[in-house]
């Protein structure tokens, strides 16, 4: 018989980081090139800038080329939940030598190519993909032939793009829409913040958390209002506020300073036409308090009403 099949929530847990893995690479390339775009001189800034990404190419690619693998595991993840036998492909030939007669692991057998997931999906799912998901699939799969089979020396793929392919996947097959819930999960797993003297510390979310505002902050800069909109809930042009209860997570970081709070996402906006307020990374939801800030030097009245922190100099107020 045939050992250890795969489950829908294996496929979609390793795709979920092939997903990640790609987030790191191009978050990484985009925070660097934000820091040394100041110190280029304007004069040479075209120049230097395209040197950047053309060096950046291959990593870029590469990420690109984690996001079609991503793909290829979700879609195996649906298949696998009607039947894992499904997955298994060729004539009974082409089996693993003697697994006949004995027992014998699901990974030695040869599987669905890439080319044929889409159909089988379509046959055995209850809903097939959408016209618009398979030409999106098609580039994505052109894109990662031409790396894992020749060197195209003319194929080009910007960060921005890399991103919305990353949000897109996620987007369309995950239950959840909030991408930086799965960053949390994927960073708690990390190699550094899976030893366990670093998983007892009291602050050790507050250093995910952090990274994770600022990787929002820096996304949500390149990105279109629309598909900010889209993939995070949040209005680019809405004014927004630091959220308290993240606030309160980030300030337990070592050499905490009130100050380092300014370089953080703004990520706390008015839902509606009520008064009631909501992050769109840790999904807190609160309200403002009718009262001017206690701190002699301020005089807004930005007063969280759980907390008592005051969203413009972030003093604690009496609730």
């Amino acid at each position: 018989m045939i050992l250890n099949f795969p489950t829908k929530d294996d496929f979609f847990y390793a795709a979920t980081d092939y997903l990640n893995s790609s987030w790191d690479s191009v978050i990484e390339l985009i925070s660097e090139f934000e820091e040394i775009v100041g110190l280029i001189d304007d004069s040479e800034h075209p120049a230097e800038s395209e040197r950047y990404w053309g060096s950046a190419k291959q990593t870029l690619i590469s990420a690109t080329a984690l996001v079609q693998q991503a793909v290829e595991f979700y879609i195996k993840g649906k298949i696998v939940d009607v039947s894992p036998y499904l997955l298994i492909s060729g004539s009974p030939q082409s089996w693993p030598k003697g697994c006949n007669k004995k027992d014998v692991e699901f990974s030695l057998f040869r599987t669905l190519d890439a080319q044929d997931l889409l159909k089988v999906h379509d046959t055995v799912c209850k809903t097939r993909f959408t016209d618009q998901f398979v030409q999106w699939y098609e580039k994505l799969r052109v894109i990662r032939n031409k790396v894992m089979h020749t060197v195209d020396k003319s194929l080009v793929v910007k960060p921005l793009e890399v991103l919305e392919f990353i949000l897109f996947a996620y987007h369309y097959f995950s239950d959840s829409n909030n991408w930086f819930e799965s960053r949390k999960q994927y960073l708690e797993k990390t190699p550094v913040n899976s030893v366990q003297m670093f998983k007892v510390e009291d602050n050790a979310n507050s250093y995910i958390l952090n990274g994770i505002l600022n990787e929002f902050k820096t996304v949500s800069e390149v990105l279109s209002p629309a598909k900010v909109k889209l993939y995070f809930n949040y209005n680019k042009k809405k004014r927004s506020f630091h959220c308290p209860s993240c606030y309160q997570i980030v300030l337990q970081m070592d050499f905490w300073d009130h100050e380092f709070i300014h370089s953080c996402a703004e990520t706390y906006q008015l839902t509606g036409t009520d008064s009631s307020y909501e992050c769109c990374i840790c999904n807190y939801s609160g309200t403002f308090l009718s009262k001017i800030c206690e701190d002699e030097c301020c005089e807004e009245k930005l007063i969280d009403s759980e907390s008592g922190v005051c969203l413009s100099c972030f003093c604690e107020n009496a609730v």
